[in-house]
C-alpha cells in the first residue's frame, strides 16, 4: 500500500516499512518517521503483506523499492524507529560533502541503540566502520540505519528472497563486492526494539536459529569469508583503540532508561 507519492517533485528518501499480521509498536514508527519534519523530501511505502501478497521481509522489501521513487533508499521495521533529526543529518551530510569534496556519496550509515518494549534505551552501539577492519568478515551497518542510493541497489539488488534473517547482511556485502563502502555518520540514527517477537531477540542472547545459522554459512561461502577468532578480535580491539567501545558505554550509562524521543545525540 502507497501511502505518499508525490507525482511533481522526486523526493530525496523513500522508505519501506515491510507489515505482516500484529503490529503492536507501528504507531511508534510511523510518529518516529513524521517526526523527522522532511515534508516533501520522504516518501513514505508501507508494504503490506495482509493487503498485498508477498513471500516475506526480503520480498517485501523488494515491492517496496520497486514502487520507490525516492534518489535515497531505506527501510524501517515495524518495531523500530528513527531518531528525531535522524534523516536532517544524513541529508544534510551528503549535500554537504558533495558540493564541498566534490565527490557523490552512495551509502550511509549511523549508529545503534538497543530499546526496551516501552521505547526506553537499553544499550548504545557505535562505530568508525573501516573498511579495514571488515577484511574476511561480514559487513556490519546495523541494519536499517543504513541508506544508499537507488542507483546502488539497482546495480546490486534486490533481496535474496531465500535469506530469512541474513538478507541485509547479504546485501550490505554485495554493495562492498561491487566497490562501494558507506560514509558513517557519527550520530545515533536508528532505535531497534527488542521484544519476545522480534525474529532477531534470540541472536542478541547468543541464541542463533538452525536457519539463521545456516544463512550465516551461505554469506560465509557466498563471499569467501572467514570470520577466524584473530580477526574478530581485531576488530574488537580497533573498536578499543579508537574509542568506540568506551563512548558506546559512557553512552549507555548516561541514557539508560531515556525514551527514544528525548535521545538525540
Amino acid at each position: 500500500m502507497l501511502l505518499s507519492r508525490l507525482e511533481m517533485k522526486r523526493p530525496f528518501f523513500s522508505c519501506v516499512i515491510p507489515v505482516k499480521g500484529a503490529r503492536p509498536y507501528f504507531d511508534a514508527a510511523l510518529e518516529s518517521l513524521r517526526l523527522q519534519e522532511m515534508g516533501d523530501d520522504l516518501e513514505l511505502i508501507v508494504q503490506d503483506a495482509d493487503v498485498e501478497s508477498d513471500e516475506g521481509q526480503s520480498d517485501a522489501l523488494n515491492i517496496g523499492f520497486a514502487k520507490a521513487r525516492g534518489e535515497w533508499l531505506f527501510w524501517l521495521n515495524a518495531d523500530d524507529v528513527l531518531f528525531p533529526g535522524a534523516l536532517k543529518s544524513v541529508k544534510d551530510y551528503v549535500t554537504s560533502s558533495e558540493s564541498d569534496a566534490g565527490n557523490r556519496r552512495w551509502w550511509i550509515s549511523g549508529n545503534l541503540v538497543y530499546l526496551d518494549v516501552r521505547g526506553g534505551v537499553l544499550r548504545c552501539t557505535r562505530e568508525r566502520g573501516r573498511a579495514r577492519d571488515y577484511a574476511g568478515l561480514p559487513v556490519r551497518v546495523f541494519g536499517p540505519s543504513s541508506f544508499f542510493r537507488r542507483e546502488m541497489f539497482e546495480q546490486c539488488g534486490p533481496f535474496d528472497t531465500t535469506l530469512h534473517y541474513c538478507m541485509d547482511t547479504d546485501m550490505w556485502c554485495r554493495f562492498r563486492e561491487a566497490g562501494y563502502w558507506y560514509d558513517k555518520i557519527p550520530r545515533y540514527l536508528w532505535g531497534f526494539r527488542v521484544h519476545g517477537d522480534s525474529k532477531t531477540s534470540g541472536a542478541l542472547k547468543g541464541a542463533f536459529s538452525s536457519r539463521m545459522r545456516e544463512e550465516i554459512e551461505i554469506i560465509r561461502a557466498r563471499y569467501c569469508l572467514e570470520p577466524t577468532r584473530l580477526r574478530t578480535f581485531r576488530l574488537r580491539l580497533m573498536r578499543l583503540i579508537d574509542g568506540s567501545t568506551l563512548a558506546s558505554l559512557w553512552d549507555t550509562l548516561r541514557s539508560w532508561g531515556k525514551d527514544w524521543k528525548e535521545f538525540i545525540k
